[in-house]
C-alpha cells in the first residue's frame, strides 16, 4: 500500500466542515426509519467543480483527543473553490461532509443541486486496491481526483443512530456522457475503505 504524505490539520478541516453553506439533518430529507433512534439519508448532487478540474476528499477515523480536544471521525468533499470568512481567518467552503458529531450532515446547495440520476454505490469501474484507514493505520487521508466534467454526481447514503453517524457510502462520477467513476467510500468512525481512479493522488 502507498504510503501517506499528506498533512492533516485537524482544526481547519472541522472549521471547513462547519463552513459548508447548508446544514442537513439527516433525519430532515426523508429518511427511511430502520428502528427508533437510527435513520437513513440517502441523496444524490451534481456539485460544481473548479476551474482547475479537480476535486478533493478528506477523510478520518475517531482518534484519541489532542489537548483535550475530540478528534471525531470524518468524510470531507471539497469540489469549488470557496472560501468562508470566520473570526477574521479564510476557511475552506466543503461542499458535502459530515464527523461523528450529532447532527453534523452539511450540503453546500450554492454548489450542489439535487440530481434524479441516482448513481450506483458500488466501487465497479475502479482499478487498484483500495486504501483502508483505522485509527492504528494512517488514521486519515487526503485524495486530489482530477476530472475532465464541470460538475460532478455524488451520492452520499448516510445511516445515524441518535442523530450521529455511524456508516456511510458515498460515490463520485463524472457529471458528463460517459459518467466514469471518480472514488468510492466505505466509512464508519473506526474504519474507511477508499476506492479511488488514476486520476487521483494523495493531497
Amino acid at each position: 500500500m502507498r504510503s501517506r504524505r499528506s498533512i492533516w490539520i485537524v482544526g481547519l478541516l472541522a472549521a471547513a466542515l462547519g463552513a459548508a453553506a447548508v446544514g442537513v439533518h439527516a433525519s430532515s430529507a426523508a429518511p427511511a426509519r430502520a428502528a427508533a433512534g437510527a435513520s437513513t439519508f440517502d441523496a444524490t448532487y451534481s456539485c460544481r467543480v473548479r476551474k482547475q478540474h479537480f476535486v478533493n476528499l478528506a477523510t478520518s477515523v475517531t482518534l484519541p483527543p489532542v489537548d483535550n480536544q475530540p478528534q471525531p471521525g470524518v468524510l470531507v468533499l471539497t469540489t469549488a473553490q470557496k472560501t468562508h470568512e470566520k473570526n477574521g481567518a479564510l476557511i475552506t467552503v466543503t461542499q458535502v461532509g459530515f464527523s461523528a458529531r450529532k447532527n453534523s450532515l452539511s450540503i453546500d446547495k450554492s454548489s450542489c443541486r439535487r440530481a434524479k440520476h441516482r448513481i450506483p454505490l458500488k466501487s465497479k469501474g475502479i482499478s487498484g486496491p483500495p486504501i483502508v484507514v483505522t485509527p492504528s493505520l494512517f488514521g486519515r487521508d487526503s485524495e486530489n481526483c482530477g476530472t475532465p466534467a464541470a460538475r460532478v454526481l455524488v451520492r452520499l447514503r448516510l445511516e445515524t443512530k441518535n442523530q450521529v453517524p455511524s456508516h456511510a457510502l458515498l460515490a463520485i462520477r463524472n457529471d458528463n456522457a460517459k459518467k466514469r467513476p471518480v472514488a468510492f467510500y466505505t466509512w464508519s468512525p473506526h474504519k474507511v475503505t477508499a476506492y479511488i481512479g488514476n486520476s487521483c493522488s494523495a493531497g
